[in-house]
């Protein structure tokens, strides 16, 4: 058969997601509980499903300014103002995208010309390393474990920054491992980035799903880093809006112009029902953030405990996001085969670490942003495959 014309090197060379693979087997055993993709249990509040209704039924159906309506900047910005500590011009400062994954990718593609070594967490949420192949970046892991809670800090970056860096990406708190990082962590990776004048995308998707009186803190916070540091966000986990797609991007005002550009030729604009309601989320939905963090902080607390009973587990107790990474590595099997053999042996659905790059071998990764009932089950079905 004719293979065709070549396609492109980020085509041929692009990974599928290890994450899908294990959703995709499961698909065998109706039974099966599925404890891989990130995604909350919970439906989005009825306000906000209300608001975009109402704004189809109003018309809403064109396009939008590619920054994004400027209702929505307004309250992006009152947002970082008061609960980030982020002053932003949403006339200068701001840009609404296709959710975090897409204000990743446009910045990518704003920051990284091909040879440009970037450094992320390793074990990593496996776009990162995705998108940065497909502008032909160069990706640098900084390994992090549990030795010291998966903290990607400044004496882990610092040795890894070559004349070539151009970007670090930071996230806190982490996919895959829940890690977070301490306001001191901030403050020494924001001396270094200015002392290498280094860009820096702070992802921050999970900042108000944390536990045990942890508060996630901004770096764009911090004086000083206005030229190099972009905050990036979305309203997929914090409020249940996965299937909104909307996220945002907030930087300096030369950096946005060229996001503008740039996001022009990518999608245009983001549908105004889901920007408006966006707007209610932002200015009303804070009771049902807490309510649906207690949820999972529940959760939490049971996967921790029931995992750390296992034989061959061992289960660090994350303070952030709704991810457990336990080390399988007393089981003696890579992490791929231990994600089937539990698929196989229990129908729970599980995650191997090696989908999360090199350094999440030995590793699985759990969501547990689940029913409660469905999640003590998976649970009992492990205790039962593994013993205690």
């Amino acid at each position: 058969m004719d293979k065709g014309l070549p396609l492109s090197f980020a085509a041929q060379n692009a990974m599928p997601s290890g994450v899908r693979r294990m959703f995709e087997l499961a698909k065998k055993y109706p039974d099966s509980i599925n404890l891989t993709l990130g995604e909350p249990c919970f439906p989005a509040p009825d306000f906000v499903i209300d608001a975009a209704v109402q704004g189809l039924r109003d018309g809403k159906t064109k396009y939008t300014p590619n920054a994004g309506i400027r209702e929505l900047r307004v309250a992006i910005a009152d947002k970082l103002q008061r609960e980030n500590g982020i002053y932003a011009d949403p006339d200068k400062n701001l840009i609404v995208t296709a959710g975090a994954t897409q204000a990743l990718m446009l910045a990518m593609v704003t920051l990284v010309n091909p040879g440009d070594e970037v450094i992320i967490q390793g074990p990593n949420w496996p776009d990162y390393k995705g998108q940065i192949d497909m502008v032909n970046g160069k990706t640098v892991y900084a390994k992090v474990d549990e030795s010291n809670g998966f903290k990607m800090t400044a004496d882990i970056i610092e040795p890894l920054i070559t004349e070539k860096t151009k970007l670090i990406i930071i996230n806190s708190p982490s996919n895959p491992t829940g890690g977070v990082l301490e306001w001191e962590d901030l403050l020494k990776i924001a001396e270094l980035v200015k002392k290498h004048k280094i860009f820096i995308i702070s992802d921050e998707p999970y900042e108000k799903i944390v536990y045990d009186g942890f508060e996630q803190k901004s770096l764009a916070s911090i004086e000083g880093l206005e030229e190099y540091v972009l905050t990036i966000n979305s309203l997929s986990k914090t409020y249940s809006m996965t299937g909104f797609r909307v996220g945002y991007i907030c930087a300096n005002e030369r950096i946005i112009e060229n996001l503008i550009k740039l996001h022009e030729n990518m999608i245009a604009s983001i549908p105004e029902p889901m920007q408006l309601a966006a707007c209610e989320a932002l200015y009303r939905a804070e009771e049902d953030v807490k309510r649906m963090v207690a949820h999972y902080d529940r959760n939490r607390r049971l996967i921790v405990d029931q995992l750390n009973r296992l034989r061959g587990f061992s289960c660090h107790c994350p303070k952030g996001a709704f991810y457990v990474f336990p080390s399988i590595k007393g089981l003696g099997m890579s992490s791929v085969e231990a994600a089937e053999y539990i698929l196989e042996k229990t129908h729970v659905v599980t995650a191997p670490g090696s989908a999360f790059g090199p350094d999440g071998e030995g590793y699985l990764r759990l969501c547990y942003a689940a029913d409660y009932d469905k999640l003590s089950e998976a649970t009992e079905r492990l205790a039962r495959a593994f013993g205690v």
